[in-house]
């Protein structure tokens, strides 16, 4: 029986070995991809803009952008489009977004807060908003309210106050009227 055993620990000890020598010989991979191909190809998107920018492809070339983490670069797309591009409001929604990834939480809020607006007006026959835009630029309103409130300019900066911010804004309080 104590045979067994060391035969099969002298097993698993070559089965180690061989492992250390077989993987040092390979260099390691990214477990993920280094971009992101669900946004497409950055290049066809940029060459779709410079041919002619339209809202849609502004929208895809800044999330582009963003989800690469380069706001700087998605704020010169949306305030070079034209300026009908840039009053839309799903175009206003990212340039909030790139604002705020750039460090400039203010400005960021008061352009949410015209994409609010928009939206609110939009009931009356003016530039329609379909729910998502609704939803999202009210979430965005109110988390760059908790963020200014609490003095944040740059998130990347005291990235601790920051989540503390994002779970303020998305409590929800409900009141019970009790006799």
């Amino acid at each position: 029986m104590a045979w067994r055993m060391l035969v099969a620990n002298g097993l698993i000890l070559a089965g180690i070995s061989w492992m250390c020598v077989v993987g040092a010989q390979h260099e390691a991979r990214a477990v993920l991809p280094a971009s992101s191909s669900a946004s497409g190809d950055v290049t066809e998107l940029e060459a779709e803009v410079g041919l002619g920018a339209t809202t849609a492809s502004v929208a895809k070339l800044a999330t582009a952008y963003l989800d690469r983490d380069q706001p700087g670069l998605a704020s010169a797309v949306i305030e070079r489009a034209p300026e009908e591009v840039r009053q839309r409001p799903e175009i206003a929604q990212l340039h909030a977004r790139a604002l705020f990834g750039r460090g400039h939480a203010r400005q960021a809020l008061a352009v949410a807060r015209s994409v609010n607006a928009t939206c609110d007006a939009s009931g009356a026959g003016r530039i329609g908003c379909p729910p998502w835009l609704v939803a999202k630029a009210t979430h965005q309103v109110a988390f760059l309210e908790e963020v200014v409130a609490a003095g944040i300019d740059d998130p990347y900066a005291d990235p601790d106050a920051t989540v503390a911010a994002y779970e303020r804004s998305t409590r929800e309080v409900r009141l019970v009227a009790v006799r």
